[in-house]
């Protein structure tokens, strides 16, 4: 089965702005053709294997609906729910169509000297890789420094859609523990938007344009469903770890310029 995705693109736009403005505008039109549009256009995607997390979106109970005096609050709450849902969908369907990485994934061309670098609280951490990656004349760029801050991650990193390499850094930020339990039994962990931001990369750019730098300590808990990631642990000698996977890339690396360490 085939998918024209411009159209599709079209239509969940069309979908999403047509019952916003609906809403916004208090003219209820029958939601029950939006619904059935955005159910369709799901079931299509999901038929191809994508976004199979997605439900789909359940009709008003009959019992709910309103006859005769316009719509019932439940049936314009369900016109909300489609309006997100389409922007959210549409959103989805635009980041899944992002110039992807080659299916080499590992170029046979020298690669550009830039290299996204993602951070958590560990200063020190984030000053030492910075000052490696900038001594081998690479330019790590760090998302969270630079300007257009009103962007999220994700357009920010298009942006840069020419970089081909991310190093991420995991530090015990975060403390967590359920619900159930105490701090006590709590484990640190990095950030949620570290985590986040790993996973994209690792879609985007593929298991081994992306490094993982963590420092070890008591009661820091590395994540184990992240399956062929390259792990470093941030002790004596590091670097070396992480010149072996840029070398492995393509990079062109002179390890004589650490020298200093």
């Amino acid at each position: 089965m085939g998918i024209d995705f411009g159209s599709l693109i079209i239509d969940l736009e069309a979908l999403a702005s047509s019952s916003k403005e609906d809403f916004s505008n208090e003219f209820w039109s029958e939601y029950e053709i939006y619904l059935k549009k955005y159910n369709l256009i799901l079931k299509d995607l999901q038929t191809l294997g994508f976004f199979k997390e997605l439900n789909f979106i359940q009709s008003v109970p009959l019992s709910d609906q309103s006859f005769g005096s316009g719509f019932s609050n439940q049936e314009k709450a369900k016109l909300r729910e489609i309006a997100n849902n389409s922007d959210i969908l549409y959103r989805k369907v635009r980041l899944l169509l992002s110039p992807p990485a080659s299916n080499n994934r590992v170029s046979d061309k020298v690669r550009s000297n830039k290299i996204f670098l993602v951070h958590g609280s560990d200063n020190e951490m984030k000053s030492d890789v910075s000052k490696v990656l900038e001594t081998l004349d690479l330019d790590p760029i760090v998302l969270h420094e630079n300007p257009d801050m009103w962007k999220n991650i994700i357009e920010k990193i298009n942006d840069y859609s020419h970089v081909s390499f991310a190093v991420v850094l995991l530090s015990s930020d975060d403390l967590v523990y359920s619900k159930e339990k105490t701090p006590d039994d709590g484990k640190y962990k990095a950030k949620q938007n570290v985590f986040f931001e790993l996973g994209y990369f690792l879609g985007r750019l593929g298991n081994q344009n992306v490094s993982v730098i963590y420092r070890k300590k008591n009661d820091f808990e590395i994540p184990n469903d992240y399956t062929g990631v390259r792990w470093i642990e941030y002790k004596l000698g590091w670097y070396y770890d992480l010149i072996k996977d840029l070398k492995a890339c393509n990079f062109e690396i002179d390890i004589n310029k650490l020298s200093w360490l």
